[in-house]
């Protein structure tokens, strides 16, 4: 499950091309390439050419913030982003499980 929390499956509709993120992110080729890699972004389904869920182009954002405010590399960037999402879902949860508590 956690392997899923980046990138939902159930909207394979909305996708940007690779060139489109690369421009709104300013992440460069290789870097995405290796962010694939890592499992951090994921091309759509059965689409001939690369193409990425649109919810990718706000985590490449994020790794380009990474990258120029704290110098991370790639590899560096991946981790982050990986516990980010995952303090984002499990805050999330809490908030949840706290509105549910009786007052």
């Amino acid at each position: 499950m956690a392997d899923d929390l980046l990138i939902p499956d159930d909207d394979e509709g909305c996708t940007v091309a690779l060139e489109e993120l690369l421009a709104a992110s300013g992440l460069g080729h290789e870097e995405v390439i290796e962010l694939v890699q890592f499992g951090v972004f994921r091309c759509a389904q059965h689409a001939p050419v690369w193409t990425f869920h649109v919810h990718t182009v706000s985590l490449a954002r994020r790794a380009a913030r990474l990258r120029d405010d704290f110098g991370l590399n790639v590899s560096g960037m991946a981790l982050a982003l990986t516990y980010l999402e995952r303090i984002e879902v499990l805050e999330g949860r809490l908030r949840e499980l706290e509105s549910q508590m009786p007052r």
